[in-house]
């Protein structure tokens, strides 16, 4: 989340730290839930890597924000996504 907001700031929306633990606090007090790539994944529809990873990468990386894990991420949805279909 720490990365995520750093590149948001960067990108010109301002997020202020506390939003992480607040988007941590909403998620432990939802009920159980699959995040819509997984639903993609187990239905077998092609996964939305580009809008969901690739774009927001490249607009961070377009106003100089470091996403170690952004890019981490990415790397291994894009080598593993052709492998799921």
């Amino acid at each position: 989340m720490d990365e995520v907001i750093n590149a948001a700031n960067k990108c010109g929306h301002a997020l202020e730290s506390a939003a992480a633990s607040e988007q941590i606090k909403r998620t432990e007090e939802m009920s159980e839930y699959k995040p819509s790539t997984l639903l993609d994944r187990e239905s077998g529809k092609l996964l939305e890597i580009e809008a969901i990873w690739g774009e927001p990468l490249r607009r961070a990386a377009a106003a100089g924000a470091n996403t170690p894990r952004l890019e981490m991420t990415y790397a291994l949805l894009k080598s593993l996504d052709p492998k799921w279909r």
